[in-house]
């Protein structure tokens, strides 16, 4: 019997296209604040507000469009975060992520697809917390990197898992190996999206364009997602700026 997949590897050749850049400061204090940062903190901050957006997003969609929409938009922004922490610099060739696992065989287990958006969320609110990490760190502190790289792997793997959403609830007629490799196949879609998109969106898209109402990703989601997705993004928005 064939070992199902396991492994996902992100490539270090991977974005080519435009890269996103906050928008610049209109306010004096705000300027100010910023200049008072250390360099790469603003984006930092930026993540861990997009992905307290992306989990709110999350909560209420119901309708297959919406879900649809979302994981697969948010499974392409992910990536790019996470590869931007852990594999475009990286001194080998590849990273490697963790696919989701779907099926077990010998449990005749299949992951639900309400078990795994609970994933998702768990997944999301840790890389949150790495992000805050970041956020409060500085570039000369002597873990950095290390918390650099945890990040982005972290953002790597629960892309995965959004990307993967729709294979929750696989049939046992189906076995582990053939699930899994629908789940890689899956995966490997969400990669190809997350790099061709740009011609649509203007940039490559990223989570940490979500905390920006005018950023390139939130216009984008705003025309193209079906109602309740676009519902969802502007109730996650407002959530986030009541905080």
């Amino acid at each position: 019997m064939k070992t199902p997949y396991k492994n996902f590897d992100l490539p270090k050749q991977h974005l080519i296209g435009e890269h996103y850049v906050p928008a610049r400061a209109r306010h004096a204090d705000e300027i100010e604040r910023r200049r008072s940062l250390p360099r790469g903190t603003l984006l930092l901050e930026q993540q861990q507000s997009g992905l307290t957006i992306a989990s709110h997003i999350l909560d209420d969609l119901e309708d297959e469009s919406d879900l649809r929409f979302a994981t697969e938009t948010l499974a392409a922004s992910g990536l790019n975060a996470g590869w931007y922490s852990y594999a475009q610099q990286a001194p080998v060739m590849r990273r490697q992520l963790d696919l989701p696992e779907l099926a077990d065989d010998t449990y005749e287990w299949r992951e639900s697809r309400d078990g795994l958006l609970l994933r998702v969320r768990d997944g999301l609110a840790h890389a949150a917390e790495l992000a805050s990490t970041l956020v409060q760190a500085t570039p000369e502190h002597r873990s950095f990197k290390r918390h650099v790289f945890n990040f982005g792997r972290q953002m790597g793997n629960v892309s995965l898992k959004l990307a993967c959403v729709r294979m929750g609830n696989a049939p046992l007629s189906l076995n582990a190996f053939d699930v899994q490799s629908a789940a890689r196949d899956e995966s490997l879609a969400a990669l190809d999206t997350a790099r061709t998109i740009a011609s649509t969106i203007g940039v490559n898209p990223s989570i940490a364009q979500l905390s920006d109402p005018d950023s390139p990703l939130a216009v984008y989601w705003r025309r193209a997602a079906p109602n309740g997705a676009y519902k969802a993004l502007e109730e996650a928005m407002e959530i986030r700026r009541a905080v």
